[in-house]
């Protein structure tokens, strides 16, 4: 057995495709097909691209939508009931600044005092999909935990079952490594880049451990970062590190996401 490892720029970040296989047969061919479903999947959901399907219906307020963007509003309602609402994927971020491509490092804040988070009253008629006047869905702390599986499973189908699928940090990963154990994921310290805290065997899971000292910018002498409370402008930096892992890939962002809205967290994963 071999190991092939593929990076490429997506989702405005770094992609990373691991894959365990006797020979690289039809590989190439698979992954550029992994790379074209990526790109048509930031072209559907980016909210830093003003012709994708998710700045479409944030205009228009109405669209028909596609089977992939009705199950995220699915399980984002899932989520929304479980966490007490503290996931929400109509909270605004560019309320704190976040406006731009992070990389672009183009802060502006916008004015959104009428601003609605009544996410029960999104409706759908079968792919019809409305939200109120004041509305701005965003699905940055689900999608692309969603799209990882989703390219895990497809690498599955084409017999490529062993394979690690990371994209920028949104990991999951399928069958076994080039030993023939389980995948490693290794939990970096926040405060000591080469220090690894944790390691964690998984196969056929979904992981998430986030952070908001990777993603966070100063203006006007006041600290901003990535994670924003529903219920409250304030932002929470008291725990130091919330990980999770889970079957069903849509619960580990999700939740990590929300626990970092109540309290806030700090820290990061890498992979092997």
């Amino acid at each position: 057995m071999k190991k092939y490892e593929y990076s490429f720029k997506a989702l405005w970040t770094i992609c990373i495709i691991n894959i365990v296989n006797e020979d690289d047969k039809d590989l190439n061919k698979t992954i550029n097909q992994c790379y074209e479903k990526i790109i048509n999947f930031e072209n559907e959901f980016s909210r830093f691209k003003e012709t994708s399907t998710l700045s479409t219906l944030n205009k228009e307020k109405k669209l028909e939508v596609s089977d992939d963007f009705l199950s995220l509003i699915y399980h984002s309602r899932e989520i929304f009931k479980l966490t007490s609402g503290y996931f929400n994927p109509l909270v605004d971020i560019r309320k704190i600044w976040y406006t731009h491509n992070f990389e672009d490092k183009n802060f502006e804040k916008l004015d959104l005092k009428d601003e609605d988070l009544t996410f029960d009253e999104v409706k759908n008629y079968w792919n019809l999909l409305e939200i109120g006047e004041f509305m701005n869905l965003d699905f940055w702390s689900i999608a692309k935990w969603y799209l990882s599986e989703k390219i895990s499973k497809y690498l599955s189908e084409k017999w490529f079952k062993n394979n690690f699928v990371n994209l920028g940090w949104d990991i999951y990963v399928s069958w076994k490594n080039l030993e023939w154990n389980k995948w490693q994921v290794w939990i970096s310290s926040p405060f000591w880049d080469s220090k690894t805290i944790e390691v964690i065997e998984l196969s056929n899971y979904s992981i998430s451990t986030s952070g908001t000292y990777l993603r966070n910018w100063e203006i006007s002498w006041e600290k901003f970062h990535h994670i924003r409370n529903p219920f409250s402008n304030i932002q929470e930096n008291e725990l130091v590190s919330v990980s999770i892992i889970h079957e069903k890939w849509y619960m580990t962002d999700a939740l990590s996401r929300s626990e970092e809205r109540r309290v806030g967290k700090e820290c990061r994963s890498r992979w092997s």
